[in-house]
C-alpha cells in the first residue's frame, strides 16, 4: 500500500512518553509519513526531530508552543485549518482536538483514541483549579464558556473519523459514555518499546545498595504522585520519581530525603533504573500507562491502579498488584490502600520470566502488525465504498 500519511498529533510539546512511542512506532511503520500538530517546541520534545514536522497558525504566536492551555478556544481552528489535501490517509494519535481535521470523502481518517478529552469531561473541575489564573473570577467565566463551546464541538469532531480505535477497553467505555452511538473498533494496545533492554547492565555502578521503587510519571494531578511519595515515606522507603510536569514543585514540596527526583534521563539511566528497583509504582488513573509494561519487561512487578488502562494487561498477582481505589477517593485513603498494596506484594514472589515474556506479547512488532492489518482493511474498504 503505497500512499501518503499524514500522521496528526495534539500537540508536540512535551517530553517521550506513552502516546510519542505511539508517534515513533507509526514513523518506523510509514518511514515517510509526516507529523502535523497544533504547536510543537523541538527543545522541549527531542523525539519531533525524527519527522518531518508541519504545524498550524498557532505556532506563530510567541508564547502558544508552551502555554497553549490559554489558546483552548483556538484548537479547533487551528486543526481545521490544516492543509492535508495531498494525502490519501490520515491518522490521528489523540486525547484532545487532533480528531477534528477535515478530510475529503475520498480520504481515510482513523483515529487511535488515547482518550476522550479529560479537560471537558471527567478533569473538567482539575483543569479549572491547577492554574491560578483560571481561577479568577472574570477568566473563570470566560473558561467555562469556552470549555462549553469545546464540548460542544468535540460533540462534533468525534464523528469524523472513518472508524476509531481505542488505546484500551477502558477508555472505549469512557467514549461510549461521552458519545452517543459511537462506534468503535476493537482495541490495538499501545507498543513498549523493548530495545529498552539492550541499555541494561550498563557501566554505571549502582552505588545504592538500598531497595528503593520506581514512578516513572508524567507530574499532572491525575497521575496521583502524591499518595506515592506518602506510602513510601511512611514505610520509610525510597522513591525515585522519573517525570516533570506542572505538579513538581507541589510534589518536591511534601516530599522528604526519601524521594528523589530525576528528569530527561537517557535509555540506559532509565534502564538502569527498572534494572536494579525493588518494583515500580504505577497509581495514576492512566488511560494505558506504558511504564507497568516497562516494568514487566525488566523482571519488576508493578502496582498499578485496576482502572487504568495497562491493568489489562497485568494479570493481579502474577504480573502485579492492582492497587484498588475509586475515582473520587480522598488521598489518605489512595495513600493507605497503596500501603497494603506495596506489603502485599512484598509477601508475593513473581517469576522474572513470567513478566518479561507478559511485556513481550505487546512489544513493537506487534504494534505495527495489528495496527497496519486494521489501516490496510479500512483502506480497502474506503476504497470500495464500504466504509
Amino acid at each position: 500500500m503505497k500512499s501518503k500519511i499524514a500522521l496528526i498529533y495534539d500537540r508536540a510539546n512535551t517530553a517521550y512518553g506513552g502516546a510519542e512511542q505511539v508517534l515513533l512506532a507509526l514513523k518506523s511503520l510509514y518511514p515517510e509519513i509526516v507529523l502535523f500538530s497544533s504547536v510543537y517546541d523541538s527543545k522541549k520534545a527531542k523525539w519531533t526531530k525524527k519527522f518531518i514536522i508541519k504545524s498550524s497558525f498557532l505556532q506563530k504566536i510567541p508564547f502558544a508552543k508552551n502555554l497553549h492551555r490559554y489558546l483552548a478556544a483556538l484548537m479547533p481552528l487551528a486543526f481545521e485549518t490544516l492543509d492535508l489535501s495531498s494525502y490519501d490517509i490520515v491518522i490521528s494519535v489523540t486525547s484532545a482536538e487532533a480528531k477534528g481535521v477535515i478530510t475529503r470523502r475520498d480520504q481515510l481518517h482513523l483515529c487511535y483514541l488515547l482518550s476522550p478529552p479529560r479537560y471537558l469531561y471527567h478533569y473538567q473541575n482539575e483543569y479549572l483549579r491547577q492554574n491560578h489564573l483560571l481561577r479568577l473570577p472574570v477568566i473563570n467565566h470566560l473558561a467555562k464558556k469556552a470549555l462549553s463551546y469545546l464540548k460542544k464541538w468535540d460533540q462534533t469532531a468525534i464523528y469524523r473519523p472513518d472508524l476509531i480505535i481505542p488505546i484500551a477497553e477502558v477508555v472505549k467505555k469512557r467514549a461510549e459514555k461521552y458519545y452517543k452511538n459511537l462506534k468503535l473498533e476493537e482495541v490495538i494496545y499501545p507498543p513498549i518499546d523493548s530495545s529498552l533492554l539492550n541499555f541494561r547492565n550498563s557501566n554505571e555502578k549502582n552505588s545504592d545498595k538500598e531497595k528503593y521503587f520506581l514512578l516513572v510519571s508524567r507530574l499532572v494531578p491525575y497521575k496521583n504522585v502524591a499518595p506515592a511519595i506518602l506510602a513510601c515515606q511512611k514505610l520509610g522507603y525510597k522513591l525515585v520519581i522519573v517525570g516533570e510536569g506542572p505538579e513538581e514543585k507541589k510534589l518536591k514540596q511534601i516530599a522528604n530525603r526519601l524521594t528523589i527526583f530525576r528528569k530527561k534521563l537517557n535509555k540506559e539511566e532509565l534502564a538502569n533504573l527498572y534494572q536494579n528497583c525493588q518494583a515500580v509504582l504505577s497509581p495514576g488513573l492512566d488511560d494505558f500507562g506504558i511504564a507497568a509494561l516497562e516494568a514487566n519487561l525488566f523482571g519488576k512487578a508493578i502496582i498499578i491502579n485496576q482502572l487504568s488502562g495497562a491493568a489489562e494487561l497485568i494479570k493481579d498477582n502474577l504480573h502485579g498488584i492492582h492497587l484498588l481505589y475509586e475515582e473520587n477517593d480522598q488521598m489518605e485513603t489512595i495513600t493507605e490502600n497503596l500501603i497494603k498494596s506495596i506489603k502485599k506484594l512484598e509477601k508475593n514472589h513473581f517469576d522474572q520470566k513470567t513478566l518479561s515474556k507478559n511485556a513481550l506479547k505487546y512489544d513493537t512488532n506487534k504494534f505495527a502488525f495489528n495496527f497496519d492489518q486494521a489501516l490496510k482493511k479500512a483502506y480497502n474498504a474506503k476504497m470500495e465504498g464500504r466504509l
